[in-house]
């Protein structure tokens, strides 16, 4: 019984100690929108990697899953970030491109079943090994299996394979 008494003399103490600190309450207060950041699931087939301020790859989930084709990826990565993703501070490290001039000669052909072909109309040996990342883990992310071989007008490189480090 004592020890119910003591137990219950500390909660009316310690309530008192909490609710007595001072603090008094607010009304909410806006601050903006909360942050959206969307994070490639496990079953996702389809992403877009562009480059962070850090330098690197980050991914933007296709809006259609599983994505529709590795071209439209392609086609979507080669557009560059949209005004919103360049706010956030993305970037990409390929040349981009007018779709309507150029956008017909960049695509996508299997070469074998687990090789696709990623032909585009600038020089890929001058690329920096974060712009071919870029385009090896795009086309890559709608099947793990693939490995990607790059096709410019100067060189064919590869295979390679998608390759995300720490």
């Amino acid at each position: 019984m004592i020890r119910t008494r003591a137990a219950a003399a500390a909660a009316l103490l310690l309530g008192g100690l909490l609710t007595g600190c001072g603090i008094k309450p607010t009304g909410v207060i806006e601050s903006g929108a909360a942050a959206k950041v969307v994070v490639p699931g496990p079953g996702t087939k389809g992403t877009v990697y562009l480059v962070s301020a850090d330098g690197r790859l980050f991914p933007i989930p296709d809006r259609e899953q599983p994505s529709v084709s590795e071209t439209s990826l392609l086609v979507r990565l080669l557009v560059g970030p949209n005004e919103a993703q360049r706010a956030a501070g993305l970037e990409t490290r390929l040349p981009v491109l007018d779709i309507k001039k150029q956008g017909a000669s960049a695509g996508t052909t299997m070469i074998s079943a687990d090789t696709i072909g990623v032909g585009v109309p600038f020089k890929v040996s001058t690329l920096s090994e974060t712009a071919r990342q870029q385009l090896v883990c795009t086309v890559a992310s709608t099947e793990q299996r693939y490995q990607v071989v790059l096709l410019g007008p100067d060189a064919d490189i590869g295979p390679a394979r998608c390759e995300l480090g720490d």
